[in-house]
């Protein structure tokens, strides 16, 4: 081969390498991603939920003495403020009831099936699944129903008596497969279980655009059925090792005289899911960096209407403090809002993005709001129950983008990946941990699986700028009790930031091949505010959502639950050193006798604990890693003592 040949033919291959690399970067850009978790943190750590202070209906259980009576209805309205079904209708509660994972319900609240049972762990953690298999997972069954009489008539099959619900495949969570399905068996108390009367598999290829509640009618015709002791049950097959292969009910509802042609409209106005934030840039932050204007000038409501003509609807809220006083209540009047099957939801801003003429007064300490959202059908309404929303805003010692729930899970391909969250300070402040929920993907329990560090970066022209911190190698906590929790991750050394702009997130260890996953909440969009560097430098975040990862500040050391208030003075007691390395001791000035003491980390667990009977004692710290913890005394006669402990080796 002749040397121009040659050369010709290398610099095809340059050419060639060149243009497949340009034709490849914005993929590689691209690294960014969604993917199902394996545990649910809603029912892992209540404290982040956006539930109000109500009772937990699922803990007034029903006295089976007599069965229902028709009609039965359900459409889960009561996600705002319990995880569980209604036991006044249901005789169990493995169902995870919410107002996150659907899209446009029909009605705020559904009920979502799921491979993770009643506390949010997978039924089989380490299972691995092939590709074509799925096991029976969550069940949900009613109470006895009397199908025999109803005011002292007795049914026959031909009082037309159906059961009707709507249903969703994957919703903002993962969408079942063919091998996965949804299924729903009748008893009668003669023959049992029967089993599959209506069944729906799941799909090959899960279309997005395909966000609609479909409705399903089953006849019960047969005689079998037509007892005092009817009861009927859902239940679906999925990959039982995590939150996949999701199903959302909604509408549930028996009686009799239905029509398989009419009964496709219900006389029902409906909040569709929590309202925004009434804050602009976050939907949590400190207290004490709250400022006028921190609140949205406008928030967005998502309303709808269910039957089949126009109707005027009025709409208003009012938000409670801590000690449930009502502080603000506002009436944005009425509205004409047409049926959802022909003009979607609310389109009027008067209601759908009404704006916000209020601002909460400068607060002391931690403080929740209550906000209740109002909406009224001035022509009746079948359920008023799901004419209501309850949303918590709260102020305490952290920022957060999330709303405290978790659809999905974020990662970022590549090594060494980086994330990061904008924070903007209105005053000085000591930055002091993060709070992040890390999937354990199927190693619940393991520490090891990942590392990772906390970085902090100056404000970049178009992003995160210049490091100005990097803390020692971290990894994820997971529980041992085998649910996972939102964990937190002291700074080896609390970092003093000025007030502005700065970036706050972590950066995975260079020598981890797998990349972890972060919760993820679809309903609260802060995307603009997340950044991430898979290799290929700064790209702001292009998925529509907020990661869960949380940036603690503030000088005050908030107590782990259980640890009670201070009683022994301060004078009476000395720890030094402080911070520590090795060993700290403990000298007891007071009179008190038989102290016992723990060390507890910032997450509430106790990293150590025993007794000293004199007056003096010595506790090696040698196995306690680096970290801010908080030291307590209990005496004997209940008083107690707690300080800030550092571990600085």
């Amino acid at each position: 081969m002749t040397s121009t040949n040659q050369t010709n033919i290398k610099l095809f291959h340059i050419i060639f390498i060149v243009t497949f690399l340009l034709f490849l970067a914005p993929s590689l850009k691209s690294q960014e991603g969604t993917r199902p978790m394996h545990s649910n943190i809603n029912y892992a750590y209540p404290e982040l939920n956006n539930f109000a202070k109500k009772p937990q209906i699922h803990a007034a259980a029903r006295t089976p003495t007599a069965s229902l009576s028709l009609p039965f209805f359900d459409d889960f309205y009561y996600a705002s403020y319990t995880q569980y079904p209604n036991q006044q209708l249901w005789c169990d509660s493995m169902l995870y009831i919410n107002t996150g994972m659907p899209i446009a319900p029909m009605s705020i609240g559904v009920a979502t099936f799921d491979g993770l049972n009643k506390w949010g762990f997978p039924y089989t953690p380490d299972f691995v699944f092939p590709a074509s298999a799925a096991n029976p997972a969550d069940t949900l069954t009613s109470q006895y129903i009397n199908l025999q009489t109803i005011n002292s008539l007795t049914l026959q099959p031909s009082d037309s008596i159906a059961l009707i619900f709507y249903y969703q495949l994957g919703g903002n969570g993962d969408s079942p497969e063919p091998q996965d399905s949804l299924i729903v068996d009748f008893y009668s108390k003669d023959s049992g279980w029967i089993n599959k009367v209506w069944a729906k598999p799941g799909v090959t290829t899960s279309n997005p655009n395909d966000t609609l509640f479909k409705r399903a009618f089953i006849w019960i015709d047969s005689t079998i059925f037509l007892t005092d002791s009817f009861k009927f049950r859902f239940r679906n097959n999925a990959a039982t090792n995590g939150n996949f292969d999701n199903w959302n009910i909604d509408y549930v509802y028996l009686d009799r005289n239905r029509s398989i042609l009419k009964d496709t409209a219900w006389n029902d106005l409906t909040i569709g899911y929590v309202p925004s934030s009434f804050l602009k840039n976050y939907s949590s932050m400190p207290w004490y960096q709250y400022a006028d204007h921190e609140m949205a000038n406008k928030y967005s409501n998502f309303i709808r209407y269910n039957g089949t003509t126009t109707v005027n609807t009025t709409y208003q809220y009012q938000i409670f403090d801590n000690n449930n006083v009502m502080v603000n209540n506002a009436s944005y009047g009425a509205s004409n809002l047409a049926p959802f099957r022909i003009g979607g939801w609310q389109h009027n801003p008067v209601h759908c993005n009404p704006t916000l003429n209020y601002t909460f007064a400068p607060m002391t300490d931690s403080t929740d709001f209550t906000i209740k959202h109002f909406m009224l059908n001035l022509g009746g309404d079948i359920n008023i129950g799901n004419d209501t929303a309850i949303e918590m805003q709260r102020f305490r010692n952290y920022y957060a983008y999330d709303d405290g729930s978790c659809e999905t899970g974020y990662y970022v391909l590549g090594l060494g990946t980086r994330m990061a969250y904008h924070y903007s300070l209105n005053n000085i402040d000591t930055l002091r941990a993060l709070r992040i929920y890390f999937d354990p993907a199927g190693a619940i329990g393991t520490t090891e699986q990942y590392s990772f560090r906390i970085n902090v970066y100056q404000d970049g022209s178009s992003g995160p700028g210049l490091k100005l911190y990097t803390d020692s190698l971290m990894h994820p906590i997971y529980s041992t009790t085998g649910i996972n929790v939102f964990a937190e991750y002291p700074l080896t050394t609390p970092l003093i930031l000025a007030q502005g702009n700065h970036y706050i997130g972590i950066q995975q260890a260079a020598g981890d091949a797998t990349n972890f996953t972060i919760g993820f909440d679809r309903n609260r969009d802060f995307s603009s505010n997340l950044y991430y560097d898979s290799g290929f430098g700064w790209t702001q975040s292009s998925t529509k959502g907020s990661l869960m990862m949380r940036a603690v500040f503030g000088q005050k050391i908030v107590s782990p639950v259980g640890i009670k208030e201070q009683t022994i003075s301060q004078s009476s007691v000395k720890v030094f050193p402080n911070p520590a390395s090795n060993s700290i001791s403990i000298q007891n000035f007071s009179e008190e006798t038989n102290i016992n003491y723990s060390i507890y980390a910032l997450d509430g667990s106790i990293v150590t604990k025993g007794s000293m009977k004199g007056s003096q004692l010595t506790v090696s710290t040698e196995n306690i890693s680096n970290g801010i913890y908080i030291l307590v005394l209990n005496s004997q006669s209940k008083n107690s003592y707690r300080q800030k402990l550092i571990i600085q080796h």
